[in-house]
Parts: structure tokens; C-alpha cells; sequence
């Protein structure tokens, strides 16, 4: 008879940082296995394929694409993972006070209230456990792929405009340790180009 799981029971959503972490933990437990091996043993068994070679291949494969991911950079600490989690899921108009969440997190965020710039930040941004997900495989830090991973951005009273979304991202910045993306080079770049042939041509005009 199938067994029914009940709703307690269910898997949790896994992050890629945690099937990273996994990953690696099984393969430095295979390698200490391996090494464990004698060198006579080794040479007898050359020849014959393990019967797990295909898991092996596929969970180092696996593995190496999470760790050129953003969640494989230096700067990434998963035990800090839930400080972020807390705040990207806690409903902005939290009655939390602005001394109680700079007390919890100063480890970390220093001012919990405000970023680098001195700017007052949101107690929270109220994301879906899905969209919390999304954001810490993915650990955005443009403002495309902020409007990629969050619906309806447009409409959310924190996340509304330009300048509040470069707020959060300056917030995930400083779990993941990547740079923002604050935009606008490379239509600077172009500009300065268009101009630069518009000001060659004229020169070229007066000669």
C-alpha cells in the first residue's frame, strides 16, 4: 500500500548552495575512500569500470556548474544564507523596531536600516518562499535580472522604483560579495562614440 506523506513530510525547497554544499562533502568522502584503496588494488581494478561511474560523472559535473555559479564565489558563506532569507521573506510592514533589527543583524549588516549610502532600507520585502529561492541561486546584481526574478515588481510599495531596487541589490551584494550593476556604461560608451564620429565628421567638413 502507497504510503501518503503528510504535509509536514514533504521536502523543503533545497537552495543550489545547498546541493553545493552536499556535492562537495560526498566527493571529499569518496576521495578519503579512494585514497584508503591500496596501490596493488588499484592496479587489479584498472581495468574494470565502477559500477557508480555515472553518478560519479554526473554529480562532478553538477557540481562544477554550481561552483562557476554565484553561489560558488569566495565571498559566499551559506551560514549567513539565513539572515538574508529572514529578511528577504519579512513583510515590510513588519511593527519591528529599526534598534531591535540593527542589534540582530550589526554582525553583518552594521546599520540593519541602512545601506552603504546612508539610505533608509525596508524591514523587509515580503518574497514568496519561491522568489526567496530564486534569489539566493541566483544572487541578482543588475537590475534586469531583478525584474526577471520578481513578478510584478512595478507593483511592490519597496521595490517600486529604480533607486529602491539598486537598494536591494546593494543588500544581496553584501552575502554574495559581486559588485552592483548600477547600468548606464554602456550607453555612455555609445554616446561618446556617436559623438566622437559626429565631431570627426565635422572636422573633417572644415578642412
Amino acid at each position: 500500500e502507497m504510503e501518503v506523506l503528510k504535509s509536514g513530510d514533504s521536502p523543503a525547497l533545497v537552495s543550489n548552495m545547498e546541493v553545493m554544499q552536499l556535492l562537495q562533502e560526498r566527493m571529499a568522502e569518496r576521495q578519503v575512500e579512494e585514497a584508503k584503496v591500496g596501490v596493488m588494488g588499484e592496479e587489479n581494478n584498472s581495468n574494470k569500470k565502477s559500477p557508480f561511474q555515472n553518478r560519479d560523472w554526473i554529480e562532478q559535473t553538477v557540481l562544477n556548474h554550481l561552483e562557476s555559479s554565484p553561489v560558488g564565489g569566495p565571498d559566499v558563506k551559506l551560514e549567513d544564507m539565513p539572515k538574508l532569507v529572514e529578511r528577504l521573506r519579512r513583510d515590510p510592514s513588519s511593527a519591528l523596531s529599526v534598534s531591535a533589527l540593527s542589534i540582530k543583524d550589526k554582525d553583518h549588516d552594521g546599520d540593519a536600516q541602512n545601506d552603504d549610502n546612508g539610505e533608509e532600507m525596508p524591514a523587509g520585502y515580503g518574497m514568496t518562499n519561491a522568489e526567496t529561492l530564486q534569489m539566493i541561486n541566483h544572487l541578482p546584481t543588475s537590475l534586469v535580472e531583478v525584474h526577471l526574478l520578481i513578478e510584478d515588481i512595478e507593483k511592490r510599495e519597496h521595490l517600486d522604483e529604480e533607486e529602491k531596487q539598486l537598494q536591494f541589490l546593494r543588500l544581496v551584494s553584501k552575502y554574495s560579495g559581486r559588485p552592483v550593476e548600477e547600468g548606464g556604461g554602456d550607453d555612455d560608451e555609445e554616446e561618446n562614440g556617436e559623438g566622437g564620429e559626429e565631431e570627426e565628421g565635422e572636422d573633417n567638413g572644415d578642412e
